[in-house]
Order: C-alpha cells, then structure tokens, then sequence
C-alpha cells in the first residue's frame, strides 16, 4: 500500500457517518460529565430572623387625649 492509497482509506474512515456520529456523542457525553464534576451548588445563604422590637408605645399627649374626649 502506497501513502496516496493510505491517506485515501484515512479519509474515508474519518468522513465516515458512523465515526462522525461517534465522535459528535462523546463530545457532548464528555461535556456533560465534566459540567457534572465542576458543579458546584452556591452555599445555602444564612437567613437572619429579624430583631423583635417592642411595640413603640403611644405618645403621653395622645393616650390622654383620648382619654379626655370620652368624658
């Protein structure tokens, strides 16, 4: 077998659907195992409960206010 013949059957082989078809599907097998071994989910965010506060007590002019009025 010569080299023209040789580079003839490699490009047959290469151009080849099967090969092609092959090639395509470990592409993308690949890709997704190696987007699988790098994931990496965020870290859980800590929720802070929020400071319970004291009802703010009503202003000393308004309670008797009030209070006057219903007399």
């Amino acid at each position: 077998m010569d080299f023209k013949n040789l580079l003839n059957l490699c490009k047959e082989v290469l151009l080849d659907w099967r090969v092609i078809a092959v090639t395509v599907g470990l592409i993308i097998y690949i890709s997704i195992a190696n987007y699988v071994i790098r994931y990496r989910k965020k870290p859980p965010v800590a929720k802070t409960k929020p400071v319970a506060q004291p009802a703010a007590a009503p202003a000393a002019g308004e309670g008797e206010a009030a209070s006057e009025s219903s007399d």
